[in-house]
């Protein structure tokens, strides 16, 4: 995932035009209901829930963040999880993995093979999307940016960043931040479904 911003501008340049990255794209904000917004990580979790219950637990405690925020009852509790509980498990899970990563474990061959396939992955995934959305402007009467298609991956919100640096990069006042992210959160959900589903059709065949 460290890779991603080395990864991602080579291989969307490579199936991309100049023209192409220099889309701009309309944003038009509007303001969604509280209800809206409180009713968005129960229905996630419950869909996720029934194509995939194996990704209950990781995407329902992704949601239950989203829901403590939302819900305006909670402030303490909010505050704690994105502040002092999010800094403390980062620590512990630094600490836990680093006693397991002893350099005979760990420096070996599947670990590079592991990365490999990580990395060959990353640049599918990035030009599939992009390609799909390429795809998309075909029909389309207003066109999308391309670029936004390689931010439909889990690495979030590092894709989201890079894609918005590649667009300043070819025009300083082309802003797609917010249009990539959303499909970056999407990419993120999506690939935890994605997993859970491969986790229950292991487990079946087991």
């Amino acid at each position: 995932m460290a890779l991603v911003p080395i990864i991602q501008p080579i291989a969307i340049k490579a199936v991309t035009t100049k023209k192409e990255r220099r889309i701009r794209m309309e944003y038009n904000p509007h303001s969604v209901s509280r209800r809206t917004r409180i009713a968005f990580p129960i229905i996630v979790t419950m869909i996720a829930g029934l194509v995939a219950p194996m990704s209950v637990a990781l995407v329902g405690f992704l949601m239950f963040g989203n829901l403590l925020r939302e819900c305006a009852v909670l402030d303490t509790l909010s505050k704690a999880a994105q502040d002092i509980l999010a800094n403390l498990i980062t620590l512990l899970l630094g600490i836990t993995i680093s006693f397991s990563m002893r350099a005979d474990s760990f420096v070996c061959k599947e670990t590079f093979l592991i990365m490999g396939i990580g990395l060959i992955a990353f640049v599918f995934d990035t030009i599939g999307g992009v390609l799909f959305a390429k795809f998309m402007n075909l029909f389309l009467k207003k066109k999308v940016n391309p670029m936004i298609g390689g931010a439909g991956i889990s690495a979030f919100p590092m894709s989201a960043r890079v894609i918005q640096k590649m667009a300043l990069n070819e025009d300083p006042e082309n802003i797609i931040l917010m249009h990539a992210i959303g499909v970056n959160v999407s990419g993120q959900i999506a690939s935890v479904v994605a997993g859970g589903m491969i986790l229950g059709l292991i487990s079946s065949m087991i």
